[in-house]
């Protein structure tokens, strides 16, 4: 009976002593949270690009009467963007914005002028009756890569800053008379079959994005149509 008692206090003190010991390690131990990143790891947007386009750049050929209209020549794009996020601090991250995305230049020309091709150029000719508006539209297929800073808080959301390629889908001309009778003719129009350039962005919270590119290859082919490159920029929704 005496041994009994004995094993049965044993075991009752080393209970004691684990709970006691499992509760001072519990409560000594530091508490660990973890911390959701701010910012996702990937996110899908559908962009929507409103705004200008002129040309740049000195003309070292003979051709003449390629300007445009200052508030005429538009530019438009609509894109399937996506974002990646490389590293992420507490109050900005770093992140890599890439996707797909058709735009269209529509280059109105100043005056009362039309656009052809003769004697292995393009040309730029007075059109024998009265224009409403002449222009040149080019559709491209864009690749863009801007790598994007990114901001947890302030005015400005984030700020863009990369390049992009793209390759020509289509170009036509097209005018409209005072008459109002219209006239669409699709062509290469000696037009390069791809573009390459620089552009940035920087985005505004809850208002909205401005952004800017330009060409660093020309429009035309060398030899074939003024030596300009093509400039655009406006807002992004």
């Amino acid at each position: 009976m005496k041994r009994s008692l004995i094993a049965f206090a044993t075991i009752a003190l080393s209970t004691a002593a684990l709970s006691a010991f499992a509760q001072i390690s519990t409560d000594t131990l530091p508490v660990t949270t973890t911390i959701k990143p701010w910012i996702p790891a990937h996110k899908s947007d559908l962009e929507i690009s409103l705004g200008f386009n002129t040309f740049a750049g000195k003309n070292a050929q003979t051709t003449n009467g390629y300007e445009l209209r200052p508030l005429g020549s538009r530019f438009v794009s609509l894109g399937a963007m996506h974002r990646f996020r490389i590293v992420s601090g507490q109050k900005t991250a770093l992140a890599l914005k890439t996707g797909l995305e058709v735009s269209w230049n529509n280059f109105m020309l100043e005056g009362n002028r039309v656009i052809s091709t003769t004697g292995g150029q393009v040309a730029f000719m007075d059109s024998d009756v009265p224009l409403a508006k002449s222009k040149l539209t080019v559709a491209y297929l864009n690749i863009p890569v801007m790598p994007t800073v990114v901001f947890r808080k302030g005015a400005v959301s984030h700020i863009s800053l990369g390049g992009y390629a793209g390759m020509r889908l289509d170009s036509y001309t097209k005018t409209k008379t005072q008459s109002g009778s219209k006239d669409r003719d699709h062509g290469r129009y000696y037009v390069n079959n791809f573009r390459y350039g620089v552009g940035m962005s920087v985005g505004f919270r809850c208002v909205g994005t401005v952004f800017a590119e330009y060409d660093l290859n020309k429009v035309f082919e060398a030899g074939k149509g003024p030596q300009v490159s093509a400039v655009n920029f406006g807002i992004r929704l």
